[in-house]
C-alpha cells in the first residue's frame, strides 16, 4: 500500500465480502472472501483466498478497510 491509498477506521460489522482489510499482526492487506460471525456482540472472522488469510477482531476493535 503507498501512502497515497486512502484507508478509513470501521467496526468489524461494517466489514463485507470484497472489502480489503488490513491483518495488523500479519503486515498484510486481505481480500475478504467469507465472513463468519462467531458472537453475537460482533466478534468476527474474515477469510481471503490464501490458507493463512484469515484474521479476527473483537466487536469493540476496529479495523482499517481500503476504502472503495
Amino acid at each position: 500500500m503507498t501512502e497515497q491509498e486512502p484507508v478509513e477506521l470501521v467496526a468489524p460489522t461494517q466489514i463485507a465480502k470484497g472489502d480489503v482489510i488490513e491483518d495488523p499482526v500479519g503486515h498484510r492487506w486481505l481480500n475478504v472472501t467469507t465472513v463468519r460471525v462467531l458472537t453475537a456482540g460482533g466478534t468476527r472472522s474474515f477469510y481471503g483466498d490464501g490458507p493463512d488469510d484469515r484474521v479476527t477482531f473483537e466487536e469493540d476493535e476496529r479495523v482499517k478497510r481500503r476504502m472503495r
